[in-house]
């Protein structure tokens, strides 16, 4: 019993470790941050590295809390009898907003290969991702965000003023690269784009925008629809044809907007709450439960992404954007005021 439990604490060690070092940046070395952070010499850090030494309470206290690392999670990462969870509450205020897209940042530039890294989507909603070069667009969807969860009443425009874009702009673009650079797998259904045309309709009506500005989002959104479109028809997210990006029509609603992460043999799940909140967990058990979840929805559903899909990825995007153009013929009928 004692050795079980010696062996546990010891392998919650080696997992700090490597936590540690896929949190700093490349060049620097893991004995040296160690050594640093626990005040002691190459020699001992070296030892807890390799397993040799325990570390104390006060040691595994200090380096969770410089890192930013849950010891709970740390812990009861692989247990089956419940997962520890991270809340990202992302308030569109500027603040949050900004430390929320430097949080997504500091993950994808973990030092991990790029081809040991992949994205699973499962998108009630056209993921996040593919906004960032869309700026009106995906301002319009944190606007919803700070509509739905504060009880003032402002315009887009009002909101789109508050927001400070010299510093969001240069997040969003160093966002995308990353995201360029990850191999992506996503999972749509016929009702994933009526979600943001729901939303467009709805503040639409209520006189949130004006003319010009409603008619600029669907166009927006019809660019975004074609960029993604052609990324499906090459399979790949860019056009030097690097990254590899699948698409998959599924006829099953999976029920919520999630993604699977891997980098290298760490795995993160991440399950969208209400407007854009999220809540994320490292738990071995529950990745692997929603590995298998998502595999069994691609093997239900239909690839439209490379060469073989032509049809199939045709119909689907044109009906589409025939909705959106439907979008488009309304807001050109509507007197605004």
């Amino acid at each position: 019993m004692i050795e079980t439990c010696m062996n546990q604490v010891m392998e919650a060690q080696e997992r700090l470790f490597n936590m540690i070092k896929s949190h700093i940046p490349e060049q620097s070395r893991l004995v040296d941050v160690i050594g640093e952070s626990l005040q002691v010499g190459a020699d001992s850090a070296y030892r807890r590295i390799r397993g040799e030494k325990e570390l104390s309470f006060s040691e595994l206290r200090n380096l969770c809390h410089t890192f930013h690392l849950s010891m709970d999670e740390l812990l009861n990462y692989d247990s089956e009898q419940g997962a520890l969870f991270r809340y990202t509450s992302i308030k569109a205020e500027q603040p949050n907003y900004v430390r929320y897209i430097k949080q997504l940042l500091e993950t994808f530039k973990a030092p991990v290969a790029v081809d040991d890294r992949e994205l699973f989507f499962t998108a009630q909603d056209i993921p996040f991702y593919h906004f960032l070069n869309q700026e009106q667009l995906l301002l319009f969807k944190l606007y919803v965000c700070y509509d739905s969860s504060t009880p003032e009443r402002i315009s887009f425009r009002e909101f789109y003023d508050r927001m400070d874009l010299d510093v969001c702009l240069p997040l969003h673009e160093q966002l995308l690269r990353e995201y360029q650079q990850i191999p992506s797998k996503e999972i749509w259904t016929e009702q994933t784009v009526n979600t943001i045309l729901h939303l467009l309709d709805f503040y639409m009506e209520i006189g949130a925008f004006d003319s010009k500005t409603i008619l600029l989002l669907l166009r927006q959104l019809l660019e975004l629809l074609d960029r993604i479109s052609h990324s499906a028809e090459i399979g790949y997210k860019d056009a030097e044809r690097h990254t590899p990006f699948s698409l998959y029509i599924c006829s099953i609603d999976p029920g919520s907007s999630m993604v699977l992460a891997r980098h290298g043999s760490e795995w993160m799940c991440t399950v969208k709450l209400y407007t854009a909140n999220c809540v994320t967990t490292n738990n071995i058990a529950l990745c692997n439960e929603t590995r298998k979840w998502i595999n069994n929805l691609i093997m239900k559903s239909s690839l439209i992404s490379g060469g073989t899909s032509e049809r199939e990825r045709f119909r689907f995007f044109q009906t589409s954007k025939d909705k959106v153009e439907a979008l488009i013929r309304k807001a050109e009928q509507i007197k605004f005021s």
